[in-house]
């Protein structure tokens, strides 16, 4: 048990004050704990790098905090599967997977995610063909509250399995997941600024042509950064240490951070540090191997709010939010993230039957957050939108029922699996209801 007062989430925009915290190694731990905790009547939930800006991991009870329960227990290279423990991150897989010759199919910028909390919240990549980290389970366990290890695939216990894939911590502690893989690949990546009309213009076709595309846009600014990576034979040509450092720490962090903190100080002249923003971004180009190519360093903490529309309204909703900026008095100096995403199978995934495109914005973590996080809502909720599970929103079980068609053959399994709401919290009696 570690004494500790209180538990925080990355971002800064969550926190509690746990009757105890755990870090256990191996599934018989987390078991003992979870069990124990069902019998003196405490709530239990599970937390990984604390990535999610919701009190998706909050708890009054016992917490397990699973950075300790991070093996690979198994590569199996004939089947391109790997089985890891649930408190593995994503950057340490990515390596570990690449000593076998083997890769995540996709996966997003953020890499010290635990897979756990990936999986379970529907984290995903960008890419119209693929689908998110969710999509790319074939197995799991579950921790129920009497201790019992549930395995679940789709042979074995498939209804448990088809729902938990993202599960949001409500169906039991997950202690281990097997993961389809794809053989090692390198890719592309190209970086360079553009202005927004031509890529809103042009935004099925990017798409279309490129494994994978995104762009950032500066708000207040016609500018935007567009990022496409593509599939490879070329050999690696990676940034230089200089250029690497230049890009990766100075520009996007050191130099992003003190444009935030001169927000801070006149908030009249994020327009302006927008602008200037846009204008330093330079045409990059290298090849690497694609979990290097995928993951970014984040030194600069901010609060982040995420929705999932129906791909036809990508454009549509950019150009609302640059309609917002237009005629509101929101002064914004985060970028605007523009992704998209193949439909699943999956009950509560935010791509759930659809092809989607991927709308996040943010705040740097010391300004307000709410004003604007209300209004993006508002667009979004006119445009169909489910909100990412670990990213900040403000809706609850009545509004949520009626965006996913399987919403009851989750909450069937849900009441199957933990009746008594042991892994039960604040936010999900909020979102899934009591």
């Amino acid at each position: 048990m570690v004494n500790e007062p209180t538990w925080v989430n990355w971002g800064r925009t969550a926190s509690c004050r746990p009757a105890a915290i755990h870090r256990p190694r191996g599934e018989e731990q987390i078991q003992e704990l979870v069990h124990q905790a069902a019998r003196a009547g405490r709530r239990i939930k599970a937390a990984g790098s604390g990535h999610s800006f919701t009190a998706i991991a909050c708890t009054e009870g016992e917490l397990l905090d699973l950075r300790d329960h991070c093996r690979v227990l198994e590569v199996d290279e004939r089947n391109l599967r790997v089985r890891v423990e649930s408190g593995i991150t994503i950057a340490d897989l990515a390596d570990a997977l690449a000593e076998h010759g083997l890769a995540l199919e996709n996966q997003g910028d953020v890499a010290y995610q635990t897979v756990s909390g990936a999986v379970s919240t529907g984290t995903h990549g960008t890419g119209e063909r693929l689908r998110n980290l969710s999509s790319q389970v074939c197995g799991l366990t579950l921790i129920l509250p009497d201790g019992e290890v549930l395995s679940c695939s789709a042979e074995e216990n498939p209804e448990v399995f088809q729902v938990a894939r993202v599960g949001l911590g409500a169906l039991g502690v997950i202690g281990t997941l097997t993961i389809q893989c794809v053989p090692a690949f390198r890719l592309r990546s190209l970086k360079e600024p553009r202005r927004l009309d031509e890529v809103l213009e042009r935004f099925d076709e990017l798409c279309a042509e490129n494994d994978h595309f995104e762009f950032f846009w500066f708000p207040h600014t016609e500018i935007v950064q567009a990022i496409s990576n593509n599939r490879t034979d070329e050999p690696a040509r990676p940034r230089s240490r200089l250029r690497e450092w230049w890009d990766g720490v100075l520009m996007e962090n050191h130099a992003f951070g003190a444009v935030q903190r001169l927000g801070q100080v006149r908030e009249d002249w994020l327009p302006g540090l927008m602008k200037l923003s846009g204008r330093l971004l330079g045409r990059s180009e290298r090849v690497g191997p694609s979990h290097r190519i995928f993951a970014n360093q984040r030194l600069v903490r901010f609060a982040e709010m995420e929705y999932a529309i129906p791909r036809r309204y990508a454009v549509t909703a950019v150009q609302e939010l640059r309609a917002l900026f237009a005629h509101s008095p929101l002064r914004i100096g985060f970028p605007i993230e523009v992704r998209t995403s193949a439909a699943d199978d999956i009950p509560l995934s935010p791509a759930q039957g659809r092809e989607s495109a991927h709308v996040a914005v943010h705040v740097y973590w010391r300004r307000p957050w709410e004003a604007y996080f209300r209004q993006v809502e508002a667009i979004m909720d006119a445009l169909e939108g489910r909100p990412h599970w670990g990213k900040l929103h403000f809706q609850r079980a009545s509004t949520l029922r009626q965006r996913y068609p399987e919403w009851d053959r989750f909450a069937t399994v849900r009441d199957r699996l933990d009746p008594e709401r042991r892994f039960a919290n604040g936010y999900l009696e909020r979102v899934l209801g009591p």
